[in-house]
């Protein structure tokens, strides 16, 4: 079947937009860096050749003048003929070298304020902004930069030479500057006497740098203009392109469920050709999983229906209805379950046995969903049974217990407490099996009603259980819940815990049974907030 090709969108799109603008930013960031490193190098051979030509004068300069000849003129402060000659000498290097100026000077050197000047040769092309001190002329050196001071004391006491630049704006506002270098003289005694220092203008230097950088920034400029377009076609042709077919053809799909035959036109060997083919066999595993699909829907919506159905059933298997014994009004009675699930795993009953005795029981089966459900359901049938047969709590548990153990391949166990009130004498005989404790209201104090509590049922065969009593009076209040209660969870993963439900029991101490349930549950979603209830919530209260 023939099907008419998607029209090719000619706009940029982001995905276009993104890559040549790395592309350009790519080659800007290359210009840079070739123009940064190229000019660095012309710069520091430059320099150094600037630095070994003026070493080479400073050297023949101070070939000329001997130590001897120097004391004698610091000292006499004559010049004769033999000072002329000597003048004459570095003037004529001044001049055929174009340097600035030539100078030996004797520095103080005990405390570097003062050099007295013994030769100076000023080039006369600079001699309008040059000083020129004759022989024995004093010059202050507190004007000098603290580091020119610094190499000239390292170069009068341990004869090290030294080169400094120097730098600053004419009256054009050009850069401008000089070099110096300054060499040690010594006496026949290898003594450090005097310095030598010779200083050139780096103007031409600098005219040659800053034509330098011109050039190679168009060269670097040409060549990064030219990677540009030649990449930013490469990405186009090789990428780009090959995307957006991709992304239309996505797009054809989604609104037609069928491929329009564009990406046919895809012909890379590459990682984008396997996703173009990738996506026609995707194409057609998506419309293989629709209909599969719409078959597991239907699946699990039926799923859905029983599972509502189980949970109407469990419901509908617990104690409801307020109140609880309508022909009984000397005491409240209520209790609520809330399953973390479509079915939970809680259970609560109450039952009279005769007009003395009131059965009370809370328990949590450990997992969730519908295995629980089933497990709670013959937990709470035999615990029933055990108690309108007449038995004590210890018997009704160890019963149960022995027959849960059987056939109980999925290892299931129940966390339980039951006890049995007598109205006539207020003894309430209660077995715990592995449950929380419950909380008791006696004489307007709350607290847990707290014992060592017995080994779950179902998880052993044959274990005794250990029954408690208390006795009651008109007025207590006993709370019975489960885990769900003191486990609730904020989103910080911090517990109710036992302290927050005590809390929160103080504050019910003249409510009914349903508001009693009503007020703690608030307590705990206002705790818990945002967070999802993760374990089934059961609640019982009873009032005498």
């Amino acid at each position: 079947m023939n099907h008419k090709s998607l029209p090719e969108k000619r706009h940029f799109s982001p995905l276009t937009t993104k890559l040549l603008f790395a592309a350009v930013a790519f080659g800007l960031l290359l210009c840079l860096i070739i123009v940064y490193m190229g000019y660095q190098h012309f710069s520091n051979v430059f320099t150094s050749q600037y630095n070994r030509m003026t070493e080479q004068f400073a050297h023949i300069s101070a070939s000329y003048i001997s130590g001897e000849q120097i004391n004698r003129y610091d000292s006499w402060g004559i010049a004769d003929e033999e000072y002329n000659d000597i003048y004459q000498k570095l003037m004529e290097i001044t001049n055929v070298a174009d340097l600035d100026s030539i100078a030996v000077t004797v520095p103080d050197t005990i405390r570097y304020e003062t050099q007295n000047y013994i030769f100076h040769t000023v080039n006369a092309r600079y001699a309008d902004r040059i000083q020129s001190f004759r022989l024995g002329s004093p010059e202050y050196l507190l004007a000098k930069s603290k580091k020119s001071i610094i190499n000239m004391k390292r170069l009068m006491q341990l004869g090290k030479q030294y080169t400094e630049y120097s730098f600053s704006r004419n009256e054009k506002g050009n850069r401008t500057g000089t070099v110096m270098t300054a060499l040690p003289l010594r006496d026949q005694y290898n003594n450090i006497i005097a310095m030598l220092s010779v200083t050139k203008s780096i103007d031409e230097m600098i005219a040659v740098q800053m034509h330098y950088l011109h050039r190679i920034f168009m060269v670097a400029l040409i060549v990064s203009l030219v990677f540009i377009l030649l990449y930013g076609f490469s990405l186009w042709r090789m990428i780009i392109r090959p995307i957006l077919l991709i992304k239309n053809e996505t797009s054809f799909f989604a609104k037609n469920n069928r491929l329009s035959g564009v990406l046919q036109k895809i012909k890379n060997h590459d990682e984008i050709g396997s996703l173009s083919h990738a996506f026609e066999d995707m194409s057609e595993q998506i419309n293989r999983y629709i209909s599969e699909l719409t078959s597991v829907t239907a699946e699990k919506e039926r799923i859905s229906t029983e599972l509502n159905l189980a949970a109407k059933i469990q419901l509908e298997s617990l104690p409801k209805g307020y109140p609880a014994f309508p022909g009984r009004s000397d005491f409240d009675l209520f209790a609520s379950m809330s399953p973390a699930k479509e079915v939970g795993g809680d259970l609560y009953d109450y039952m009279l046995v005769d007009d003395d005795h009131l059965m009370l029981v809370v328990g949590d089966v450990s997992g969730k969903g519908v295995p629980a459900a089933l497990f709670m359901m013959t937990a709470k049938t035999l615990l029933d049974s055990g108690t309108q047969h007449g038995l004590s709590p210890k018997e009704i548990f160890e019963t149960t217990n022995n027959q849960l153990c059987k056939g109980n391949e999925s290892d299931l166990f129940v966390t339980c407490w039951l006890g049995i009130l007598t109205f006539s004498t207020g003894e309430l005989r209660f077995v715990n099996a592995g449950h929380p404790y419950p909380v008791l209201c006696h004489e307007g104090k709350f607290s847990y009603v707290k014992t060592n509590p017995n080994f779950v049922l179902g998880g052993m065969e044959g274990l005794p259980y250990k029954e408690h009593s208390i006795n009651l009076v008109k007025g207590d209040r006993l709370f019975v819940c489960t885990d769900g209660v003191t486990e609730a969870t904020n989103t910080k993963e911090e517990l109710f815990g036992e302290d927050r439900l005590l809390s929160a029991m103080q504050k019910t101490g003249s409510m009914n049974a349903p508001d009693t349930l009503t007020s703690v549950r608030k307590d705990i979603d206002d705790f818990v907030g945002e967070a999802e209830q993760f374990d089934d919530i059961t609640m019982l209260q009873f009032i005498w």
